[in-house]
């Protein structure tokens, strides 16, 4: 009966991982299944409380690094068709840990500033590449196709 539990609580994470779109759902039902595997195996609860939190660390880990992975790989890889780079922007502001407010396409945009050169507000910059909605910016213009 207890593998029973542990499998539909699975199934529950899994259903909540597919309307939200999250990873770390997804290895928490990994790590029920594996704790209902271990039940149906015949494993004690301690044993099948053991398996999930194994699991379900090794998996955060896991997701964790591949997210900083992905993270790092993004704003490093140029996309052919993004239209905002080699664009230029005038820093409205310097913020700390190397992020600036910039006027860009008639509002005011986060940047993050690469480390090309002594930074002011006031100067114009050029978009680099971008990580999500932030641009990164430097002080020498890309080469646009």
């Amino acid at each position: 009966m207890t593998h029973t539990i542990w499998l539909v609580a699975a199934l529950l994470a899994l259903i909540a991982e597919f309307m939200t779109g999250t990873f770390y759902l997804l290895v928490l039902a990994v790590a029920l299944a594996v704790a209902g595997i271990g039940s149906l195996a015949g494993a004690s609860e301690a044993i099948c409380w053991l398996l999930a939190s194994l699991s379900g660390s090794i998996g955060v880990f896991g997701v964790a690094r591949w997210r900083s992975r992905q993270r790092s790989s993004n704003h490093t890889a140029r996309p052919a068709d993004d239209p905002d780079i080699g664009q230029t922007v005038r820093i409205s502001a310097l913020l700390d840990d190397g992020l600036a407010r910039v006027h860009y396409r008639g509002t005011e945009w986060q940047a993050r500033l690469n480390g090309d050169g002594p930074w002011q507000a006031g100067m114009q910059a050029y978009i680099h590449s971008r990580d999500g909605n932030v641009l990164i910016l430097s002080l020498k213009q890309t080469e646009t196709r």
